[in-house]
Order: structure tokens, then sequence, then C-alpha cells
């Protein structure tokens, strides 16, 4: 449902929150610890620069760094300038009139999942994605290490069926 800046907006943005100190990080170096291309990272911290989410210094002991604090940051202000999903009132069936005036089959459900998902997005803050992370890695990271990965077997959602 995000796009892949959206997403790699968020890990970034998560992993910056984490750093001890709040130093400044090169995009390279964040996105060679978060296995993501360094030039389209780059291209996604300068839109949070744009915004005012970060802040960048050029230069020697430059980079980017958090301007707020994670737990007054919500995960709509990061995804938003990415996905404009404020704006998006497309219907889902691909009708060129859908409103609540004039709906489509699938035009309630619709509404109401994507203000859920919005409301979701407001009230959820980096600090919570931050909370969420495994033990010296992002559970999303591409290579984990011995110690995100878990020994348990995935428990099996629903009845079982024979």
């Amino acid at each position: 449902m995000l796009s892949r800046s959206s997403e790699y907006a968020i890990r970034a943005l998560a992993h910056l929150g984490t750093v001890q100190g709040r130093p400044w990080m090169l995009s390279r170096a964040i996105a060679e610890e978060l296995g993501m291309p360094p030039p389209f990272l780059g291209k996604v911290l300068q839109t949070l620069t744009a915004v005012g989410l970060l802040e960048s210094q050029r230069g020697r002991g430059g980079g980017f760094r958090l301007v707020r604090e994670p737990e007054t940051v919500s995960l709509f202000e990061i995804v938003e300038p990415f996905d404009h999903l404020a704006d998006r009132k497309l219907c889902v069936l691909g009708q060129k009139l859908c409103g609540d005036d004039h709906a489509c089959p699938l035009h309630h459900a619709w509404k109401a999942t994507r203000d859920t998902f919005l409301t979701a997005l407001r009230t959820t803050s980096l600090a919570d994605v931050e909370r969420m992370q495994y033990p010296g890695s992002f559970p999303w990271n591409v290579r984990p290490t011995k110690s995100t990965r878990t020994a348990t077997p995935a428990r099996r959602l629903g009845p079982r069926t024979r």
C-alpha cells in the first residue's frame, strides 16, 4: 500500500532515531547499513529534509539527522510527501464517478478502510517503529543476523484443516 520511497523513509528515519547522540550520518552509510540503493535513498532523504523532518549539512562531518524527537513524528508525516494519501480519493474499482453521492459497490467499505489506515498512520509514531525492532537489527533488514532469527516456528493462524 505504501511506495518504496515511503518504506525507505520510515526505515531510514527509524535508524537515525536509534543512533546514540544523534550524530550526522551520511546517506551512503545509512543505505549500506539498511541494504538500500544509495542514490535512491539520497533522494528520499532530500525530500524529508525539504519537508522539515531532517536537517542536512554538507562537508566534512556532515550528513543527515532528525530534527525532532521520534515520539513527535507520525508515520503519516513521513509517508505523505511521497504517497499523498490524504489526497487519494480514487475509486477502488477504477470508476471515474465514485463518491458518497454516487458510490460504487465497494465505496463505503473502501472509505472506512482508508480512513482507518490514515488514522493508524497519524497515531503511530516513529518511536513506535523503533520499539518494534529486534535487538541489534531492524526486523525488515534484508540480511538478518543470528540474533534476529527466531528459533521457534511461526504460529498457525486459524483452525487446522486435514
